[in-house]
Order: structure tokens, then C-alpha cells, then sequence
């Protein structure tokens, strides 16, 4: 700076001795300027320098500041890796969890479908049985109806049996009565190939050929006569007892009478000639017999002797109590 101040008082004397006045006077000027500028500069280069020294001390703080930093920058990324390294940890851990849940979403998502798909099931076995019960409730009240109409029935079942047992024990002692009373009547003929006994409910009066024709003759003779009388005598006592003649043969062809064919209608001729006498000479209601032949087709014994033949050689007589009010229950009960 001196050797600048110098140099510049030379300059101008130099000039000064040199140049006109005009001209001296505008370097003075110059020279103000300059000194002027040189002083303004003097004052920016203290305040620069001040500035500096300022800056440098800034910049010394910057520094260490920047070392700070650099240090905290350290700790930070080492921080940072740290927490890096922490969230992927936790990141793969979350995708872990994540997938687990996934999992175990899906799992209970799958349980639970097929809880649904089994509720749904048991729902509609649910319904089905409601519906069977109801149905089946539906029907126990019908059978109760029907049970109870079926109770009543049979209270009135039970009365028509009771009646019907009552009406068939006095026809039971009906029969046995009428029997009593046939025996009693034709007592005399009991020895002679005469029979009587029940059956079914009906006394069956049975007379052996022996007692009533010769061998394939249909005249009656004089004993089984009486004896058709006496039970004529019986039967109108009993008029509400109905009349059956069954002619009945043995199984040896019919021969040497050209006016009988056959045993069938030897054992129909027979019926017919008992049943005149019975209604001719013993006055019996004819709308009360009905007669039949029966041939060789209801033996007694099937044996192929003499004996047996001549068990089945016979004639029966059935009789049967009426039974209109039996039948009128039967018919009732229907």
C-alpha cells in the first residue's frame, strides 16, 4: 500500500511540471477519485477483511460442525441401516404374518363354507324331518280319528258279536232241542240203521238203505215209511226248521233197471220219493224241503269192501233251524 502511495504522489508531481493546468486540474480531479476509491476500497478491503476473518470463523465452526454432522450423518446411517435392516426383518415378518393370515383366512374361509354348506344341510334335514313330523302328526291325528271311529265300530261290533253269539246259542240249543226231539221220535228206528247227530250247526238224520228201499229199487218200504212219518210228525212241530233229502249211493254201477241211468240218478229218485211221503202222507210243508242226489260222489267210507258200501248206500236227512235273524245281523254287520 505504501509503495502505491508512492508512486501515485510521483505520478502527479510529474504531471504537475508536465501538463498544462486545464489538464493538471482533471487529473486532480482524477486523483480525488482515485483517492476517493482507494479510501472506499481501503474500507471494503477492512470490511472484507473483517468479513473474512468472520468467515473464517464461521467456517471454522462449519467445520466443525460439518465433522459433527458427518459424525451424526454416521450415526444416522448407521441408524438408518439398522432400521433398514429392521423393517425388512419386519417387513418379512409382516409378509409372514401376512401369508399366515392368508392361510388361515382361506383355512377358515374353507371351514367355514363347508360349516355353512353343513348347516345348510342339516337345515334342510331339518326341514324335511319338520315336514315329516308335521306329516306325521297330521297322520297320527287322522289314525286318532280313525282309531277312534274304529273304537266305535267296534263297540258296535262287539254288540252285534255279543248278539250274534246269543242268537247262536239258542240256535245251538235249537239244534240240540230239535235233535232231542228226533231222537225222542224215532227212537224205535235207531237200531235199524238210524242215526242222528249234529253237525255244523244242523242235525243230520241218516237212514241206511237196509231201512228204506231193497237193492236199487226207489219204493220206499212199509218200516222206513213209519219211520218217515214219525219224523214228519217232529218237523211239524218245528216249522222253522228247514228240510234237505241227500240220496246218497255206493260206487257200483247202476244195472238191469232201464229206467234208472246211473247211481246219480238212483240217489235223486230216492230224495224225490222220501220227500212225497213226507209231504203227501206226513203233511209236511213242501216249501220246506228241498231234494238232492248226490250219487256215489260223498261216500262215508272210501274203503273198496262191502262193509263200507253199505255205508255209503244211505239217505240224510238235514235239517236246519232258520237263521233270517242271524242273517239280518250278518247283513247288518256288512
Amino acid at each position: 500500500m505504501k509503495s502505491m502511495s508512492f508512486k501515485t504522489v510521483a505520478l502527479s508531481i510529474l504531471l504537475c511540471a508536465c501538463v498544462p493546468q486545464r489538464k493538471l486540474d482533471d487529473l486532480q480531479l482524477k486523483l480525488d477519485a482515485c483517492q476517493k476509491s482507494k479510501s472506499e476500497c481501503d474500507n471494503n478491503l477492512t470490511n472484507a477483511q473483517t468479513n473474512l476473518s468472520n468467515c473464517n470463523d464461521i467456517n471454522s465452526k462449519l467445520k466443525v460442525k460439518v465433522v459433527e454432522l458427518r459424525t451424526d450423518s454416521l450415526e444416522c446411517f448407521t441408524e438408518l441401516e439398522k432400521t433398514k435392516l429392521l423393517y425388512a426383518q419386519s417387513d418379512a415378518l409382516s409378509q409372514k404374518i401376512i401369508n399366515n393370515n392368508r392361510y388361515e383366512n382361506e383355512k377358515l374361509s374353507t371351514d367355514l363354507n363347508a360349516k355353512n354348506e353343513s348347516l345348510k344341510q342339516k337345515e334342510m334335514e331339518l326341514n324335511d324331518k319338520e315336514a315329516k313330523l308335521m306329516e306325521s302328526q297330521n297322520k297320527n291325528r287322522d289314525l286318532s280319528a280313525n282309531l277312534s271311529l274304529a273304537a266305535e265300530n267296534l263297540k258296535k261290533r262287539e254288540a252285534r258279536v255279543a248278539e250274534l253269539e246269543s242268537i247262536l246259542r239258542a240256535k245251538d240249543s235249537a239244534v240240540l232241542a230239535l235233535k232231542l226231539k228226533i231222537q225222542k221220535a224215532l227212537l224205535g228206528f235207531q237200531n235199524q240203521g238210524l242215526t242222528v247227530e249234529t253237525r255244523n250247526g244242523k242235525v243230520y238224520v241218516s237212514m241206511d238203505e237196509k231201512l228204506l228201499f231193497n237193492s236199487g229199487s226207489t219204493t220206499v218200504d212199509p218200516k222206513g215209511v213209519s219211520a218217515l212219518l214219525e219224523l214228519a210228525k217232529a218237523l211239524n212241530q218245528n216249522g222253522d226248521v228247514s228240510i234237505l233229502v241227500e240220496g246218497h249211493t255206493d260206487n257200483v254201477p247202476m244195472k238191469g233197471n232201464p229206467n234208472i241211468k246211473d247211481n246219480l240218478d238212483l240217489s235223486v229218485l230216492r230224495a224225490t220219493a222220501i220227500t212225497r211221503i213226507l209231504t203227501s202222507q206226513g203233511a209236511v210243508d213242501a216249501r220246506r224241503i228241498t231234494s238232492a242226489g248226490r250219487g256215489e260222489h260223498f261216500p262215508i267210507d272210501t274203503a273198496n269192501t262191502s262193509e263200507a258200501r253199505a255205508k255209503n248206500r244211505r239217505t240224510e236227512i238235514i235239517l236246519t233251524p232258520k237263521l233270517d235273524e242271524l242273517l239280518s245281523i250278518l247283513g247288518g254287520n256288512n
